[in-house]
Parts: structure tokens; sequence; C-alpha cells
């Protein structure tokens, strides 16, 4: 009962990105990923398994393992996303990715091929005893294998270029995620291969780490691919960063009009309500402050130095490290008050030859 909300928050999230992202080739890579996983998490759920098990389709382990068919597969989708992100041009993306699919559903049949004697013994693929065991995890973690691989060099290249905290985060965030799964393959093997050797018995502790590993790891996308949609949510109700500056603007943008009503520029998003605003109707906000401002140059008069002792005085809220931006706001407040007054512009000065 405890999954079926989460399998709830997956389905929304699967939907709202085919719904309003799944234009370019990364976001229909990225998708196909989330789908594949919505689908492996979905066939891990008792309920669906009870069903699936009464109408003799399949057995309970032949439903585990179409599961783990299905997220060995999704490794693969994200790969190309992978080789988007190196700089891999589409249409060679394209054609290499045909052979990364043909070669998961050759592992993915193999996989199964090999987990016929766990299905006919009705046992977890933890439980079997046997080298068909350890193929069964080569064929599996084979394009995880793969896919971390990619991470790891493509975050190493990413990390070397960054310019910024946010890209250096990215890179750091996406290297944690392909070492992670380097370390998943690394100890999966390990751990079958000594138990094939008698060297350990470690069946019953990787079938109960599976059962909650998997789950969390397959969540763990869904929650990483909802953020677009979040932000998408943010702006549709007003409340994204963008919004808020467009906004904070209207009062100034609003002011330099009726001083300024000379030309502005006539947009369509006059209205104040919630709704979202685009990052061009914050630039043509900001321009057209800036040209009201620039009209308004002719105007400035040098201000009596009490006058500016005085407003910094009252202007106890002001740090120091905003009196230039205070003063020049000051300016253009006496700027504004000449030209509604009708005092006569100062005559443009002549650009040097």
């Amino acid at each position: 009962m405890i999954a079926w909300p989460f399998i709830a928050f997956m389905t929304v999230v699967l939907l709202g990105r085919y719904r309003w992202f799944n234009e370019n080739l990364s976001e229909k890579y990225i998708n196909n990923t989330l789908a594949f996983l919505w689908a492996a998490q979905l066939l891990r759920e008792p309920f669906v398994q009870r069903q699936m098990i009464d109408s003799a389709l399949v057995t309970e382990p032949g439903v585990w393992q179409i599961s783990t068919a299905l997220m060995g597969y999704s490794f693969t989708e994200f790969i190309g996303f992978s080789m988007l992100w190196s700089g891999m041009p589409e249409a060679e993306t394209r054609r290499k990715h045909r052979y990364y699919r043909m070669a998961a559903i050759l592992l993915i049949t193999g996989f199964l091929i090999c987990g016929t004697r766990a299905r006919l013994a009705n046992k977890p693929l933890e439980l079997l005893v046997g080298w068909d065991s350890v193929t069964t995890l080569s064929c599996l973690t084979a394009m995880l294998m793969v896919l971390a691989i990619r991470l790891v060099w493509n975050s190493l290249s990413e990390l070397r270029a960054a310019n910024s905290p946010r890209e250096r985060w990215i890179a750091l965030s996406t290297l944690l995620m392909g070492v992670f799964g380097v370390g998943i393959v690394v100890q999966e093997a390990a751990l079958q291969l000594f138990d094939q050797l008698g060297w350990t018995h470690t069946a019953s502790y990787r079938k109960g780490s599976h059962e909650d590993g998997l789950f969390f790891g397959i969540l763990a996308p869904f929650v990483m691919a909802a953020v677009p949609l979040a932000l998408k949510l943010l702006r549709s109700l007003g409340l994204d960063r963008t919004t808020r500056s467009w906004h904070k603007l209207q009062p100034l943008r609003q002011a330099m009009r009726a001083v300024t009503p000379e030309r502005f520029i006539d947009s369509d998003d006059e209205e104040f309500g919630r709704r979202g605003k685009s990052t061009l109707q914050l630039h043509d906000t900001v321009v057209e402050i800036r040209d009201a401002i620039l009209r308004l140059r002719p105007y400035v008069r040098a201000i009596p130095e009490d006058e500016v002792i005085c407003f910094l005085d009252v202007s106890q809220t002001v740090r120091a490290s905003e009196r230039e931006a205070a003063l020049a706001a000051l300016r253009l407040a006496h700027a504004a008050n000449a030209k509604t007054a009708g005092i006569t512009p100062d005559p443009p000065k002549a650009t040097p030859r």
C-alpha cells in the first residue's frame, strides 16, 4: 500500500513529461527511460503480480524477471541521452543508438533464457545456484555498466569545462550517479561470484536489498524528472523568478511611462495577473525602462550637497554597498520632476571624432 502513492506520483510525472516535455530527442530519451522504469515498478507490485499469476499467464518469478528485464532495458534509453549530452549530433546519435538497442534486446533475451531454470523452479534469481545465475547478472548489468562509464566520462569533461557553480554541481551530481552505477555492478558481480565459488552466502541479503534498493532506485529518476514540471507549475502560477522580477519592475515601468509617454513598447503583457511571464517579456520591460531613463538624461542636473546628505540620512535602510544605486535613483527622480515641470533639457553633446 505504501508504494501506490509513489506509483501515482510516477504516473503523473510520466504523463506530464509526455504532454509538455517531449519535443526534442533528449527529452524523448528521458521519457522513454521513465516509461520503462514505470512499467518495471508496476510489475513489482503484489496486486499486479497476483492478477497476472491468477490469469495463468506467468509465474511469480516470471513476473519478477520481466520487471527486471524492463529496468535493465531502461538503461539503454538513457545511454541515448548521454550521447547527446556529450555533444554528439542528433543524426549520429540516432544511428549509433540503434546498435545499443539491438545489443540490449539480445542481452535481455539472454537474461530471460538463462533465467528459465529459476522460473521452472519457482525461485527468485537471487536464490538460483549455478553459473547461469552469473550469466543472468552479466546480461542484466552490461548496459548499466556502459551507462555508468559514459556518465563518469561526460561528467569529468563537463567538470573541467564548468564556468559556474551550477554547472559544477550538475557535473558532480552526474559523476556521483556514474560512480554509484559502477559500484552497484561491481558489488553485485563480486557477491554473485563469491557465492558461486562457495566463499560467501549472500542470497538472502541480495534478495532483501534488491526489493528496497530497486524501488528507491526507480523512484529517484522520477523525482529529478519532476523538477521541470514543478518549475512549469510555478511559472503558470506566477511564482517563478522571471515573473516575480517582472512584477517588481512594473511600478517603475508605469512611472516611467507617465513621465516619458512619447514612446513605449506596445506588448500583450499589460495585465498584472498571476500568469507566468516569459524571459522575452522581462527583457522588453527592462529595455523600455532603460530607454525611458536615457530619454531623461538631458534633464539630469547637479543635486545640492545638502539635499544628498539629507536624503542619505533619511534613508537609513540603505546599505553602504547600495548608496551609488540610491543616488542614481535620486538623480532619476529629479530628472523626472524637471521634465514634468517643463524645464528645458540640455542640448545633446556632440560626439567627438
